[in-house]
């Protein structure tokens, strides 16, 4: 996650924080599989399969450690296996347990630009999806930094013509539609307390005229969201509270009407925060002009540094870069692995 501005990174550690504690394992669960499969998989199999006995991996951004859940399962190929994984966010794997997965440990609260390990700590020094938020140039020169000789870096980044941007910016819009004043968010909570009242006993609901605008209003956003649902790529989210919010409304009582409003508050807050987490994967997408900067920051911060990188496609489209980085040194192979899908 990116660090520039105290308040700014508050909000996004906060969530991201929320979003790992429901336990998901990584940040694209509308549109990838849990294991990342297809081109992405292929990817790390390959710098898995190039990876010595004993390594020392450094995971940045993990998320919920999705990397080192792939290492780990790798088994018998990488004895003595060691992963350090760090995030800004609070973490929560719900896969990790200390004793089980030895040699696994993650760091909550780290900056990417400000690692805290030794110079030349590492073998190996990955991210999914991650890198890119941070302050590049800073964060690979931490990278270099705290990587031996020899070491190889694998990045998989946000490609900005990738099928997950143009899902984002779908579902971008959705969170905006479902957020506006007037939406069916905002509808809902209107409507509400109306509901309760009538299924109390309350007669005079029936000709209150405020009670009809706001069922007016609420009638609106549903047929405009109807209407969305069937022109959306990806309608999703659009779709998930439309069931959510005809529940809140079908349990609707005098007995329960705070407790329904403060679970619309909670559903408005959470989807705040999946707009935030969308915006920022849109902003910090990689273009082909951006991955050439990342690419001279590297070769800059280590002369001799030998960069491989390919956009990571498959029969949906491009899904990511991936890129990887050989220092020089004398682990360094020329049968190292490649960045090409």
């Amino acid at each position: 996650m990116m660090v520039d501005g105290e308040n700014g990174a508050d909000a996004r550690r906060a969530a991201w924080s929320a979003y790992w504690a429901q336990g998901t394992l990584h940040s694209c669960t509308g549109s990838l599989d849990a294991r990342y499969s297809g081109a992405i998989g292929s990817f790390w199999d390959g710098i898995v399969d190039a990876m010595p006995a004993d390594a020392r991996v450094l995971d940045l951004a993990t998320g919920n450690g999705a990397l080192p859940l792939r290492l780990w399962e790798a088994g018998d190929r990488l004895p003595g296996l060691q992963v350090d994984a760090v995030d800004l966010a609070a973490l929560a794997p719900a896969w990790y347990k200390p004793v089980t997965h030895a040699g696994i440990t993650f760091h909550s609260g780290v900056a990417m630009e400000k690692l805290p390990f030794a110079d030349a700590s590492f073998d190996r020094v990955f991210s999914q999806f991650g890198l890119e938020y941070a302050r590049l140039d800073e964060a690979l020169r931490e990278c270099i930094r705290v990587a031996r000789d020899g070491a190889t870096l694998a990045f998989v980044t946000h490609h900005a013509d990738s099928v997950l941007v143009r899902v984002g910016h779908a579902e971008l819009a959705n969170q905006a539609l479902l957020l506006a004043p007037g939406g069916l968010l905002d509808a809902a909570r209107g409507v509400l307390p109306w509901i309760a009242r009538m299924r109390g006993g309350d007669a005079g609901v029936a000709s209150d005229p405020q009670a009809l605008l706001d069922r007016q209003a609420y009638n609106s956003a549903m047929e405009r969201l109807s209407v969305e649902v069937a022109a959306s790529e990806v309608p999703d989210a659009l779709l998930e509270a439309r069931d959510r919010i005809h529940r809140l409304l079908a349990g609707a009582g005098p007995g329960n009407l705070d407790s329904s409003l403060s679970a619309i508050d909670e559903f408005v807050d959470a989807m705040r925060s999946a707009a935030l987490r969308t915006r920022e994967m849109i902003e910090h997408a990689l273009d082909q002009p951006r991955l050439a900067e990342m690419v001279a920051m590297i070769e800059s911060a280590r002369p001799g540094c030998q960069v491989q990188h390919a956009p990571l496609a498959q029969r949906e489209g491009v899904l990511a870069w991936g890129l990887v980085a050989m220092l020089p040194g004398s682990s360094t192979s020329s049968n190292g692995p490649s960045a090409a899908s």
